[in-house]
């Protein structure tokens, strides 16, 4: 672990970057939103229900965040729905520019780890 970047963090900037980049590349190539782009919002989602078990699961073994818990809780509750809300608006909207939404999502939810890692390890 490198100053409180354990490996959750890593795997959520790898999953993150991973996802950005294929709905960079779809975005410039003018496409809509399509099972590649799509898919990878609903990778980050299912990545974030794990991320969340995880954390209820280090809650009880460990003595949890260091920082309070509410706001914890409440940064991965956030994180959890941009994706899935990412994810439903791509399927009305139709252009190009709802797969750039869709790549926004991966360095958002790489922020965001990074502050609860700070809330948990830090604060």
């Amino acid at each position: 672990m490198i100053a409180g970047y354990d490996i959750w963090f890593w795997l959520t900037c790898l999953l993150g970057t991973v996802a950005f980049l294929i709905c960079c590349v779809q975005f410039l190539r003018a496409k809509a939103p399509d099972d590649w782009s799509q898919g990878s919002a609903i990778a980050l989602q299912g990545w974030l229900f794990v991320y969340f078990i995880g954390s209820l699961i280090m809650q009880v073994m460990t003595d949890g965040p260091r920082g309070d818990w509410l706001e914890y809780y409440g940064y991965l509750i956030t994180a959890m729905v941009i994706p899935a809300g990412a994810f439903m608006w791509s399927l009305s909207e139709k252009t190009r520019w709802a797969t750039l939404v869709l790549a926004i999502v991966g360095p958002v939810l790489i922020v965001m780890v990074q502050r609860m890692n700070m809330l948990w390890y830090y604060y």
